[in-house]
């Protein structure tokens, strides 16, 4: 530490001493919390940003999901109507004629 009382001081260079050493102190602790939080607000930006990552992939393979669902559906609704198309064709026991 910076202060230190010489040998043979008097109980002012004593308090001198004591209050160099408390404002020492209060500047470390100062210097301590502001360090926090600033390590906080980089902590939680980076949970921030792994949350987001994390949702964004989860949203990415939901919408994918969905996406696939829906070229099913389609899928699945083209060829039934062809089916029926073609069953309907085989069905009908006179042929239409061409009009025209």
């Amino acid at each position: 530490m910076n202060a230190e009382p010489e040998k043979g001081a008097g109980f002012d260079a004593l308090v001198e001493a004591m209050r160099t050493v408390m404002q020492e102190q209060e500047e470390n602790l100062r210097e301590i919390h502001r360090m926090s939080e600033v390590s906080f607000r980089l902590w939680l930006s980076s949970v921030a940003d792994r949350i987001a990552a994390a949702a964004g992939t989860s949203l990415a393979r939901v919408h994918a999901f969905l996406g696939d669902l829906a070229s099913i559906g389609s899928n699945a609704l083209a060829t039934g109507k062809r089916s029926y198309r073609d069953a309907y064709r085989k069905a009908r026991r006179i042929p239409r004629t061409p009009t025209g």
